[in-house]
């Protein structure tokens, strides 16, 4: 039995085969010109996932890679602003040190340096308010406002007074015993010099006990018998009892108020009683609101301070949950100018703040007074006013000492801040040679062995040609068959 081959069965066959061909034909052209081993995922699925895995983390890195050199831009723009904020205060601190070592002969040295103080002051507020591009530097993670903005003789940061803390806690009403004391004595005719020099040691006009015996008068209220109402005494007289005796430094506090002592009180996230009055509060209440609030702005200032912005650098990027970064596997790169120039007072009622340091101790050095030769309480203004003479000058060389000590600071903080762009520096630099690397990996996986692609190619090609050939042939025999 035959087997009649028509021509459409030639020509079905002779068309696959073509496409065939011309298929590979176009298959090895890409590769010639794409220099790739594969094209589509499906002709190698090993390699295609391997060489995605590779190029993601390519992408990854050269992310990375921006955020290290904008971060490290960031960085050395802040380091190189405080370099000359410490340039600035070379020569004012040369002066500071001159005052103190009493060389200053004729004072015109220290109306001078009033003026330079305050002039370095608003250059360093300036300094601590640079933007890049359009972010404030040392705004901590805010950086679309600026960090400080002077109200007066007051710095703000972020809205906030960075005095915050020099409200006290109010005082009880300080009882009458002393002053009773020394009129009924005094009109008695038996108050005498020791007396008046306990006094003044009792009243915290002078911290230099005295070396004589002290007084019954005191200590008579101190027993049961000389208390009020002929009781026992209270803990609010004893209070003032070991204040007056130097064993306390603070005065006795005010009972808190009933909407902050009962029990446990609602409070916000920064101690603040929730239920303060508003309106028609007393004097005592007021007074307490107004420490609440200090308190709470100390606070903030607090939280301002230690605000972290984590950015992805390539040490492995890792959280523990929603907003809840591994440390050590982001970097920090929010800068905050409360640390470098301080914030709250300290324990002798004096800012922290660098910048107010400089501006409170220009208030005192402008009363200096060269006809009297020392400070005049008459020319005392601002942060100075209400002082004596005595207590100008112990301010003065109390503030020079602080001043130096946050020079001191903020010249550590910049060798801090160095560190940390040079490890920017570092970190770089291995990002970039880890891109390199997985380059390289990339291409050994994806780019194809070019002599053996134009071989292929060649043969291919080839193949196509002699496939064209034969239509040709089977083309005119067709047409001379279908003419018979």
């Amino acid at each position: 039995m035959g087997f009649r081959i028509t021509t459409n069965m030639m020509m079905n066959t002779y068309r696959y085969n073509l496409q065939n061909s011309t298929k590979k034909r176009a298959d090895s052209s890409d590769k010639v010109l794409t220099q790739r081993n594969f094209n589509s995922y499906a002709e190698d699925p090993a390699a295609a996932t391997q060489a995605f895995r590779l190029r993601r983390e390519w992408y990854q890195t050269q992310n990375q890679i921006t955020n290290t050199k904008d971060v490290y831009s960031k960085f050395n723009t802040a380091h190189n602003n405080i370099q000359g904020m410490l340039d600035d205060l070379i020569n004012p601190m040369e002066k500071v040190s001159v005052i103190q070592g009493n060389n200053d002969t004729t004072g015109e040295a220290r109306k001078a340096l009033a003026q330079v103080l305050r002039e370095t002051a608003e250059s360093m507020v300036q300094g601590f308010n640079q933007q890049l591009g359009d972010h404030f530097i040392f705004s901590g993670n805010d950086g679309l406002n600026a960090p400080f903005e002077w109200k007066g003789e007051d710095l703000y940061y972020r809205g906030i007074n960075v005095k915050a803390g020099q409200v006290c806690k109010p005082t009880a009403p300080e009882p009458n015993w002393l002053n009773e004391v020394r009129g009924v004595n005094q009109g008695a005719g038996t108050w005498t010099d020791n007396d008046e020099a306990w006094y003044n040691y009792y009243t915290h006009q002078t911290d230099k006990k005295p070396e004589t015996q002290e007084p019954s008068w005191l200590n008579d209220y101190a027993t049961s018998a000389g208390s009020e109402g002929g009781a026992t005494i209270t803990d609010l007289e004893a209070g003032w009892i070991k204040y007056y005796r130097h064993e306390s430094k603070d005065k006795p506090t005010a009972e808190e108020p009933a909407w902050a002592a009962s029990g446990t009180p609602p409070t916000d996230k920064y101690g603040v009683p929730t239920d303060m009055p508003l309106v028609g509060a007393t004097e005592m209440d007021s007074a307490w609101i107004a420490y609440y609030k200090d308190q709470g702005d100390l606070a903030k200032l607090k939280e301002m301070s230690e605000e972290e912005m984590y950015i992805d650098l390539g040490m492995g990027a890792q959280e523990k949950g929603a907003n809840n970064p591994v440390r050590g596997t982001y970097f920090n790169s929010a800068l905050s100018a409360l640390n470098y120039t301080d914030f709250g007072v300290d324990k002798d009622g004096d800012p922290k703040n660098f910048a107010i340091l400089m501006r409170e101790l220009a208030d005192v050095f402008e009363t200096w007074d060269e006809d009297m030769e020392g400070y005049n309480p008459e020319l005392a203004k601002n942060s100075a006013a209400g002082l004596t003479s005595k207590e100008l000058q112990d301010k003065a060389y109390r503030l020079m000492n602080k001043l130096k000590a946050a020079q001191e600071t903020l010249t550590a903080d910049h060798v801090e801040l160095n560190a940390r762009s040079t490890f920017l520096q570092t970190n770089q630099e291995r990002l970039e040679l880890q891109a390199s690397e997985l380059n390289t990996e990339i291409l050994d996986i994806e780019q194809v062995d070019l002599a053996e692609a134009i071989s292929g190619f060649s043969w291919d090609m080839y193949c196509y040609n002699a496939a064209l050939k034969i239509g040709n042939q089977l083309l005119s025999q067709s047409l001379i068959d279908y003419m018979r």
